[in-house]
């Protein structure tokens, strides 16, 4: 027997094995991968797909290899799919093929794909599900996966998409299920290609209000339209997001443009807890994340700032970003609120108009809050005292003995 056969041997077993194990229903197969291995312009019937069983470790049961010829094999793997309850993580992928050059498939292929998207809809255990947006989406030639049965509205928590988007994106197919989901937290947006259609890629950001965990792509953050988008759907008022990934396949720096755009729509945020940025670098003159956690310029700025926000992973990170984080860990706001001021506030020649009126009674309490080294803490007395006329102010109908005892 040469090579090959062996490692075919090795790696494609007999179809109702597959099956069998499916229809078991004893809490084997948790991971199921779909390859789909395509021609480069067309779906010819001899496609290999790739099927693999993986158990609760991730570790490989079996792994099987179809061809898009038995539309009646395809329908008793779509139903073991379907009716197999310890399932919880899909993948549905493609390798190589054109998409985008596909006009038509034969009606056997499109039969056998269409079973095992029947199977899909109708399993409700799948918790994960992956996939490729060019195998249903792609020219309007695949038959439809649909985003709408019980499966994503009661049971996903975790949808992540890739693969190219496509301007006449339909409504039901993604948006609604967004707004419409009772279960997903994470939805995954960083592998798809979004062309240069912004409105798209808006459409699906605006729908996300019901998502906990979102993930997109540093490029789709490349244009002030684009970052508006996800800075509106910070300030919705319905959102419950509290994750916020920005993900780049390669190191790059984001613009300042996007990231005071972000920084501003968090500002009034008050369920975002974490901002990450893998493998992207901010310019090193950004200032945006100071003022969005401590705007210091006013006691209004800082109560106006941000104290939810409690990780940002982004690099350069200052010591004063990672304190500020540290403070609006604790949950009464308040207190983050006026430990800010006590740290931030008096420095330098602050502004002295919010005290300049204030009962001096109140002074020993003003003083007492100020925080810093000496000689800064000092200083910020000092310069406080000496705006509050207050405090050397006396009556001309006083004694002069008085007076001396008053100075």
């Amino acid at each position: 027997m040469s090579s090959n056969e062996d490692e075919a041997s090795e790696t494609s077993r007999p179809h109702d094995e597959s099956i069998e194990l499916l229809d078991r229903n004893d809490q084997l197969v948790e991971y199921l991968d779909i390859n789909f291995y395509l021609d480069d312009v067309d779906v010819d019937p001899s496609d290999a797909v790739e099927i693999i069983l993986y158990d609760e470790d991730y570790c490989e049961i079996a792994r099987f290899s179809y061809t898009l010829t038995d539309p009646a094999e395809w329908e008793r793997l779509g139903g073991a799919i379907g009716c197999c309850s310890s399932i919880q993580d899909i993948r549905l992928d493609k390798f190589d093929g054109e998409m985008d050059q596909i006009d038509a498939l034969d009606q056997e292929v499109y039969q056998c794909i269409d079973s095992l998207y029947r199977g899909l809809e109708s399993n409700t255990s799948i918790v994960k599900f992956e996939l490729d947006m060019d195998l249903f989406l792609s020219s309007g030639v695949f038959p439809t996966l649909n985003l709408n049965g019980a499966l994503f509205k009661e049971k996903l928590k975790h949808l992540t998409l890739s693969g190219q988007i496509p301007i006449e994106i339909n409504q039901s197919l993604v948006i609604l299920p967004l707004l419409e989901s009772t279960s997903l937290e994470h939805f995954d947006i960083s592998e798809c290609n979004f062309a240069n259609e912004a409105f798209v890629f808006r459409r699906i950001v605006s729908a996300c209000t019901r998502v906990q965990r979102l993930y997109v792509n540093c490029t789709d953050l490349n244009t002030n339209e684009r970052a508006t988008s996800v800075a509106s759907l910070f300030r919705d008022q319905r959102s419950i997001l509290t994750e916020f990934n920005v993900f780049s396949s390669f190191s790059r720096i984001i613009s300042l443009e996007s990231l005071s755009i972000l920084a501003d729509g968090l500002t009034s945020n008050t369920t975002i807890k974490t901002l990450r940025f893998t493998r992207i670098y901010c310019p090193s003159e950004c200032s945006e994340f100071e003022r969005l956690l401590c705007n210091a310029s006013s006691i209004e700025g800082i109560h106006n700032s941000n104290h939810t926000l409690e990780v940002l992973d982004y690099r350069p990170l200052s010591g004063f970003l990672i304190d500020c984080l540290e403070l609006n860990r604790d949950t009464n706001k308040d207190k983050v609120i006026r430990t800010k001021i006590a740290r931030y506030y008096f420095r330098g020649e602050f502004d002295i108009a919010p005290f300049v009126n204030m009962n001096v009674k109140l002074l020993p309490k003003v003083m007492a809050m100020i925080e810093g080294d000496d000689i800064s803490r000092r200083d910020a007395i000092y310069h406080l005292l000496k705006s509050i006329p207050d405090l050397f102010a006396y009556s001309t109908g006083l004694s002069r003995k008085r007076k001396n005892n008053v100075l």
